[in-house]
Parts: C-alpha cells; sequence; structure tokens
C-alpha cells in the first residue's frame, strides 16, 4: 500500500465520520437518546436527495490538507531552482 493511499483513507475515513455525526453534532444526549432511541444514532442519516452530509470540520480538514501539498509542491519548486541555480552557476 502506498503512504499516498493511507493519507486519503484517513481523509475518507474522516469524512465518513463526520458525515455520521453530522445530525447530532450539537444535541444533547438526551436530545440524541429522544430522537433516535436508546442506543443513538446507529445509521447513517441521508438528506431528501439520498446523501449524507458533511461539516465545515471536513471542509477544514481539507483545506488544511491543500495548505500542506502546496507548500510541499512550492518548497520542491523552490529547491529545484536553487539547484538550478547552483547547478548553472558551477558549470
Amino acid at each position: 500500500m502506498r503512504k499516498s493511499d493511507r493519507y486519503i483513507g484517513c481523509l475518507i475515513g474522516g469524512a465518513i465520520g463526520d458525515a455520521f455525526g453530522a445530525p447530532i453534532e450539537f444535541a444533547s444526549i438526551d436530545d440524541i437518546k429522544e430522537q433516535y432511541g436508546e442506543d443513538g444514532l446507529r445509521s447513517m442519516v441521508l438528506n431528501g436527495d439520498g446523501v449524507a452530509e458533511f461539516t465545515d470540520d471536513t471542509q477544514m480538514t481539507l483545506f488544511t490538507a491543500e495548505g500542506l501539498l502546496r507548500a510541499n509542491c512550492r518548497w520542491i519548486v523552490v529547491e529545484y531552482a536553487i539547484f538550478q541555480l547552483l547547478y548553472t552557476e558551477l558549470i
């Protein structure tokens, strides 16, 4: 398994967990038990279109991941530019 597969799996797993908990994110335990029974939420809640919705928590996670990727790519570009500069100066 590639390391990138693990990263993607973490992001997808986080989004699924977020979507599972989204309907009860700010509910008290009493409200949850009243609406979903004594065991609480036991299955994914879907919207009218049959889709589970994630929250801003997932969006912030994805924005953070994108920022890390962009910063890493930018650093690689900078390293390459420095290498090219030094290489051309030495020749």
